[in-house]
């Protein structure tokens, strides 16, 4: 994949491109032919000469005309060419969100959320506004470019040779200084994503923030980030501040000697008033595409920066969901960990030839320190990450011969850190399976000792949760989430420390509860609480990257 994949947008709007291009043109000759018009109309007017039995009241009218006609063409242009942008960017962004949401897990793990955000505001606005504004906006620019230089030379091939000798310094000037753009705005992009994925961490954490009294700090960190935007923008600007007047200078220098060179040929008898008009704003106009031209590099090179991220991020591979080959139905719920190693680090085994049977119906609890992988067997029961070595079995199948969407709605899992989004309790328990009728959500609720505490709710199922769930309490959370993955009826549950939350009171009743909602899953905890042990099968103890009975 290269810069150039992205220009295959543009073959899903031809009709309206071409639509715009006509439109493009017809402005553009109307622009090339109102000098033409300023030379007749002054000499009818200097010489009372009329000009195909039009004096020169006419004349100022039918220019008028084009003026109306020229922004009428351009307003259309305009819209059309910006409506094809948002589309370009509506299909880039999906594509893209698309892309992001079905990475594994370990991407999420290893990049800033401010980071892949930035990639979805920023980085899509750029190649959508590129690949609509201005490689449309290259017809035009270049028709008044070529037509002016014609229509000069046909007045005068002198100075027409003369306007383009000063084009290889105007290009030689936009290469020198806009070699400095490119990776001065890729630093630009990138300060920025820290700056949002500072600001996101923070707000997603306020309460810690508050609780250590951190704003000082957080405020700092995310100065210094500013100011480092800053710094760069300052550079950045300075670049531009130096090629702009540059090129100005140029411009209105080959203006300038234009109109010298034109006035001698006046005075010498070579061109007449009314072609030294028609010259002069003929020169005007092609300095009009120049200065676009100006910008063009800068331009190509922001685009290519946003692009080469772009391809980063499509570039990576995602996780096999759609894999139409896969087994969808499962045999039977016992699980099973064949010689399964896992590391996160190169010199460090977090697990280490793991080998264990859990028999369907089956509740193991799982103890051990924090960080010795505990959750991590979750994760490759998920497929979230893939085991080094080692083979991990579901119904006697290995979990990479299921289809990857229908292993996981065999399994409800319910986290630690439990997530929740920002909408009704109804929402939360209805996110996996959003079909179920009303009815099916009140069980759940019921099978995971929610209900009660809904019900007395002056909104009931209605009620707003917050993002993440804050208006509500841990205990409350951890219902909700059980709920949500009962829902599904999974065969198999696993569950992290599903009483950190229950206080003391609630704790026994809690775990009676559970006893009696697992008999019908195989069920795996992941706990300190030795009270659990109670409602296990079996109690297994990570230790060393293994499992010991």
């Amino acid at each position: 994949m290269s810069f150039f994949h992205f220009f295959r947008y543009l073959k899903y709007h031809k009709k309206s491109i071409l639509l715009v291009i006509v439109l493009m043109v017809l402005e553009s000759l109307v622009s090339l032919s109102v000098p033409w018009f300023a030379g007749q109309f002054s000499k009818s007017l200097l010489e009372n000469y009329e000009i195909y039995d039009f004096g020169y009241k006419w004349l100022a009218l039918i220019w008028l005309m084009l003026f109306i006609v020229q922004a009428v063409l351009r307003f259309f242009s305009t819209y059309k060419v910006n409506f094809i942008g948002a589309q370009i960017l509506t299909q880039l962004s999906c594509r893209l969100y698309d892309h992001i949401q079905v990475l594994p897990v370990q991407y999420f793990n290893n990049n800033k959320k401010g980071e892949t955000l930035a990639l979805l505001s920023n980085d899509v606005s750029i190649i959508s506004y590129f690949l609509s504004g201005i490689l449309t906006g290259l017809v035009p620019s270049l028709l008044i470019l070529v037509g002016s230089l014609i229509l000069m030379a046909q007045i005068s091939p002198t100075i027409t040779l003369l306007i383009m000798t000063m084009i290889p310094a105007f290009f030689i000037v936009l290469k020198v200084l806009g070699r400095s753009i490119k990776p001065l705005t890729e630093s630009i992009v990138k300060t920025q994503a820290s700056s949002v994925a500072i600001a996101s961490e923070n707000f997603g954490v306020i309460k810690l923030v508050k609780s250590f009294s951190r704003e000082k700090v957080e405020s700092d960190r995310f100065k210094n980030n500013a100011y480092k935007i800053q710094e760069l923008r300052k550079k950045q600007l300075k670049v531009q501040a130096i090629l702009s007047p540059l090129i100005q200078l140029l411009v209105t220098s080959g203006v300038l000697v234009i109109v010298v060179v034109s006035a001698i040929h006046y005075q010498t008898g070579k061109l007449s008033m009314a072609e030294l008009i028609t010259i002069l704003m003929y020169g005007i106009l092609f300095a009009r595409p120049m200065s676009s031209l100006a910008n063009l590099y800068g331009q190509v090179q922001q685009a290519r920066g946003a692009s080469t991220r772009l391809i980063n991020v499509f570039g990576l591979s995602p996780e096999p969901i759609e894999n139409e080959q896969g087994i969808t139905a499962v045999p039977n719920n016992n699980i099973s960990f064949k010689n399964v190693s896992f590391q996160y680090n190169e010199n460090e085994k977090l697990l280490n030839n793991v080998n264990i049977e859990i028999d369907a119906g089956e509740t193991l609890v799982i103890v051990g320190e924090n960080g010795k992988g505990k959750t991590t067997l979750f994760h490759l029961l998920l497929r979230f990450i893939e085991p080094a070595t080692g083979v991990i079995a579901v119904g006697g199948i290995d979990i990479k011969d299921y289809n990857l969407s229908a292993l996981r709605n065999h399994i409800g899992l319910v986290s630690q850190d439990i997530a929740l989004c920002n909408g009704s309790i109804l929402d939360n328990i209805a996110y996996g399976y959003p079909q179920a009728t009303l009815t099916e959500i009140e069980e759940a609720a019921k099978l995971a000792g929610a209900d009660e505490f809904v019900t007395q709710l002056e909104h009931g199922y209605k009620t707003q949760v917050g993002e993440n769930g804050v208006l509500l309490s841990g205990g409350q959370r951890q219902r909700i989430s059980l709920a949500r993955a009962l829902l599904q009826k999974p065969k198999m549950l696993l569950l992290d420390e599903p009483t950190s939350m229950i206080d003391k009171e609630g704790k026994a009743d809690f775990i009676v509860f559970l006893k009696s909602l697992l008999q019908n899953h195989t069920v795996l905890i992941v706990t300190h609480d030795p009270e659990l042990n109670e409602i296990a099968d079996r109690v297994v103890t990570m230790d060393r990257g293994k499992l010991n009975e």
